[in-house]
């Protein structure tokens, strides 16, 4: 069983079985709650008949999918010549499997004309293919998009799993192993890079002092400003930690996700936008 997914993976499991899968679908949810993974996870099913954790390197599956193509931000952006890439793929017929599966990974970094290119598949697309969109917000699209695809939200993860996960997986002490569950506001994979990962610490801590009052936005902003990546791995770190109060904060998450799409998908400048996101925290 994947993490916390039980009920999803269950779902699919029984639209395979019935032959009633989508064409194409949008996942959507908080950052590192197990979108990407369970999408790798789902094409490892479709090819090979089993569900199964898949391990990354730099973001890729360690073993080859032969039936998958993955589809990442290059430079920060999904453009055109990545959704001619698909259009190959996707005109040739599965050999190992029933279904060619694309995935599409930070889809909300698609240029509009990317866009416009995949709402073309989707309109009519090709016999025995799959295509998952994976967002963190659904509205990332324009409409006509969004309605061509099944939408499936990914919720957070008890604390108790993630835990059970950090002992298990990760040998992480009993008491440790609680604390980083409870630092992680349901998201695995944000637990996972409390382990290790030097420069999540660096996010988290920052994130954690800029929303307290103790470092001013101006600091925070030359941190990571240079960095695309960094800039909007930060920002997503300010989104879990106000959405453990959604109502009060629904202003300040809503502006700081349309920013963030504003960035990807227009390439406006990155600091007002990063600047005014936070501005009102």
């Amino acid at each position: 069983m994947l993490l916390g997914q039980e009920n999803i993976q269950k779902t699919f499991s029984r639209l395979v079985k019935e032959n009633k899968l989508s064409h194409g679908y949008i996942f959507f949810g908080e950052p590192q709650v197990g979108k990407y993974s369970f999408a790798l996870s789902l094409a490892s099913f479709l090819e090979n008949g089993e569900f199964e954790e898949i391990l990354l390197e730099n973001g890729f599956p360690k073993h080859i999918l032969k039936e998958t193509l993955i589809i990442r931000p290059i430079e920060g952006t999904i453009g055109i010549d990545a959704v001619r890439d698909i259009k190959h793929f996707l005109s040739e017929k599965p050999v190992y499997g029933d279904f060619r599966t694309v995935v599409i990974d930070e889809a909300e970094n698609l240029t509009p004309q990317a866009e416009n290119a995949i709402l073309k598949i989707a309109e009519e697309p090709p016999v025995q293919s799959i295509l998952i969109l994976i967002t963190p917000n659904v509205d990332s699209f324009i409409p006509t998009l969004k309605s061509r695809f099944q939408k499936i939200h990914f919720p957070r993860v008890k604390n108790e799993e993630i835990k059970k996960l950090l002992e298990k997986n990760y040998a992480i002490e009993s008491k440790r192993a609680e604390e980083i569950a409870k630092l992680s506001h349901g998201r695995p994979g944000r637990a996972i890079s409390l382990i290790g990962d030097e420069k999540a610490k660096e996010r988290f801590k920052l994130a954690a002092s800029v929303l307290a009052g103790k470092t001013s936005r101006h600091q925070a902003m030359e941190s990571f400003i240079e960095n695309q990546t960094e800039i909007y791995l930060f920002l997503t770190e300010i989104i879990a930690k106000l959405a453990n109060n959604p109502i009060k904060n629904y202003d300040t998450l809503r502006s700081i996700t349309r920013r963030i799409t504003g960035m990807s998908r227009f390439q406006l400048n990155k600091r007002l936008q990063t600047e005014s996101a936070i501005w009102n925290i």
